[in-house]
């Protein structure tokens, strides 16, 4: 398992996402919506299972809908990848996935936001397909404030 440190437009998604999830509801009977749409290019660097680097970029198209009232709150995500990379030697790699999520919670308490996920690189050619796995924890108090928050990326072979 390979660590390797994702650039500043991966966290921007991850932070976006983040953003409209620890928005505290409005105080008012109606159901406030809110939702976000944005393309977001991202580049990172793996690790193929050979030791090679590996050089990913491409874009997510974020989509993010959320629905508040004083006693409930729905978070819904939705992230296409579109990605393509080439290592040292000139494998290239492609990831072309979309992510979905639901979260639901209730109005005015603290929140835990525990997410994993994986995106899946298919070599090309004969070399060995790539799994980067994400895990983010958030925490939030009851005043909308972020108490705890971290990402991290990992990098696993899968032949």
């Amino acid at each position: 398992m390979h660590r390797r440190i994702f650039t500043p437009a991966l966290l921007l998604a991850c932070s976006l996402v983040l953003a409209v999830s620890v928005a505290p509801p409005r105080a008012s009977a109606q159901a406030s919506v809110i939702t976000d749409n944005r393309t977001v290019p991202i580049d990172f660097i793996a690790t193929a299972c050979n030791g090679e680097t590996v050089i990913i970029s491409g874009e997510s198209h974020v989509v993010v809908h959320s629905t508040s009232n004083p006693n409930h709150n729905t978070l819904k995500t939705h992230i296409q990848f579109h990605l393509s990379g080439t290592s040292a030697s000139g494998t290239e790699y492609v990831a072309n996935e979309t992510v979905d999520s639901i979260e639901n919670s209730s109005a005015g308490g603290a929140q835990v936001l525990n997410s994993v996920g994986q995106l899946h690189l298919i070599s090309q050619g004969g070399g060995d397909n790539l799994v980067v796995r994400t895990t983010i924890h958030t925490t939030v108090n009851a005043n909308g404030e972020i108490t705890a928050l971290s990402f991290e990326f990992t990098t696993d072979c899968n032949g």
